[in-house]
C-alpha cells in the first residue's frame, strides 16, 4: 500500500479524505501537535521516518482560529517546506482555490486557461495564486483547485449547505445572506479524484475540481426544502447580488473519466446525515446563524 501523508487531517477536507482513503492507502494524518508544518526539519524527519511516498496537502492557516495576521506567510511557508521535499516524493497534491482568479469581480465558469488574467489582492488568494505558479513549473506538484465543497464534518454554523440542512431538520427558516451563483462539489467526490491523481500521470499541473454546474443560492435552498419535504420559508437577508463563483470542470472530468454526484443526490445524503446526527447540533447557535 502506498504510504501517503495527509496534512490538515483534523480539518473538514482532511478528515473526509483520511476516512475515505484509509482502505486503499496507508494514511498518515498527524495532528498539528504531532507535526508542525512550519518547521521544515520536523517535517523532513517525519517524511523520512515514515517513508512517505506522496503528500496530499489540505492544511491551511485559518484566520478565525489563528488570527488574520501572517496568513500569506504561514500558507506559503507550509507549502514551500513541502515543495522542498517534493524531489523525494512521487507526487505532491494540494488544494488550490477559486480565489486564485481574484474574487473582486464575477468568476463565471472559468477555465484553467483563464488563470493569471487578474492578480488576487487577499492574502489567501495571493498565496494560492503563487502556489499555482510554482506547481505549473514543477515536475510533480499538482493543484486540485476547489471552489465550493460541502459535506459532513464541515462547520455547519457558517457553511451554507450544511447550515441549510441543519435548519431544515429542525424546521427553521432557510436563510440566504445574499443571492449569487455558486459551484459546489460534494465531499464524497473528492477522494476518487485524489486517488486518480495518486495513481496516474496527469496531463496538466492544475485542475478545477468542481461540479461545473452553477446554482443560485436560492435554488440550492429550494433543493434542501424539497429534500426535507417541509413547507419552510426561504429568506434572502440582503438585496442585490454577490459576485458569482463558478468554474468549468471539463479538464478534470474528461481526463479522469469520473463523474460528480448530482446536487440532488448530494443534498439528499447530507440532509440524512444531519438528521441522523441532530443531537450534535446546538439549537441556540443554529437559531441565530446566518
Amino acid at each position: 500500500m502506498k504510504r501517503i501523508l495527509i496534512t490538515g487531517g483534523r480539518g473538514f477536507v482532511g478528515r473526509n479524505l483520511q476516512e475515505a482513503l484509509s482502505g486503499q492507502y496507508q494514511v498518515f494524518a498527524p495532528s498539528h501537535k504531532e507535526l508542525e508544518l512550519l518547521d521544515y526539519d520536523a517535517l523532513a524527519r517525519y517524511v523520512d521516518r515514515n517513508r512517505i511516498e506522496a503528500v496530499v496537502h489540505a492544511a491551511i492557516h485559518v484566520p478565525m482560529f489563528n488570527g488574520a495576521e501572517k496568513e500569506f506567510f504561514h500558507d506559503m511557508q507550509m507549502f514551500m517546506n513541502l515543495e522542498k521535499l517534493s524531489a523525494g516524493l512521487d507526487k505532491l497534491l494540494y488544494f488550490g482555490s477559486g480565489a486564485e482568479f481574484d474574487k473582486r469581480a464575477d468568476i463565471t465558469l472559468v477555465k484553467e486557461e483563464d488563470w493569471g488574467k487578474s492578480i488576487p489582492v487577499t492574502e489567501y488568494g495571493l498565496a494560492k495564486y503563487t502556489m499555482n505558479r510554482i506547481a505549473r513549473d514543477s515536475r510533480n506538484i499538482y493543484n486540485l483547485r476547489l471552489f465550493g465543497i460541502f459535506g459532513k464534518y464541515e462547520l455547519w454554523q457558517i457553511k451554507f449547505l450544511s447550515n441549510l440542512c441543519c435548519k431544515a431538520v429542525f424546521d427553521f427558516p432557510l436563510t440566504v445572506r445574499k443571492e449569487c451563483s455558486f459551484d459546489f462539489l460534494y465531499i464524497d467526490d473528492l477522494a476518487p479524484v485524489v486517488a486518480w491523481f495518486l495513481e496516474n500521470k496527469p496531463a496538466w499541473h492544475d485542475y478545477n475540481v468542481c461540479m461545473g454546474v452553477p446554482y443560485k443560492l436560492t435554488e440550492l435552498a429550494a433543493l434542501v426544502k424539497a429534500t426535507a419535504q417541509k413547507d419552510l420559508p426561504i429568506q434572502v437577508l440582503s438585496e442585490g447580488r454577490n459576485p458569482d463563483y463558478t468554474a468549468c470542470g471539463d479538464r478534470l472530468w474528461q481526463e479522469t473519466g469520473l463523474q460528480p454526484t448530482s446536487m440532488k443526490e448530494a443534498i439528499d445524503s447530507l440532509y440524512a446525515w444531519y438528521r441522523d446526527h441532530q443531537k450534535e447540533i446546538d439549537l441556540e447557535i443554529l437559531r441565530t446563524s446566518r
